[in-house]
């Protein structure tokens, strides 16, 4: 009878370990996300894995970024805010993807 309970009890423990992994993973990908949302690819880095990806996607955006703003944006007038809204595409795209790639991160 006592090693009938002791099996219960060591089932009932590994699926509350199970379920504490499970939010545990969950709680990691949303922090990461949030992060990432800041920042550009610092989630990869919170995340933990593809530490490569991360400093990839920082390097572009930040690249981009200062392209942008010290090239590209000053040859715009103020009556050009659709091309310089246009030119500004890229950036959003490599912010949001890299987003999407943190959110899909599995351990």
């Amino acid at each position: 009878m006592e090693n009938e309970e002791m099996r219960d009890l060591k089932r009932e423990i590994l699926k509350e370990i199970d379920i504490l992994r499970h939010e545990y993973r969950m709680f990691k990908v949303r922090v990461s996300a949030i992060a990432n949302m800041f920042i550009p690819g610092i989630g990869f880095i919170i995340y933990g894995k593809s530490y490569l990806k991360g400093i990839i996607t920082f390097v572009l955006f930040t690249l981009y970024n200062l392209l942008y703003f010290f090239k590209v944006s000053p040859q715009f007038g103020q009556g050009d805010m659709f091309f310089a809204i246009l030119f500004y595409i890229p950036a959003i795209i490599i912010w949001l993807v890299s987003t999407v790639m943190v959110l899909g991160l599995d351990d």
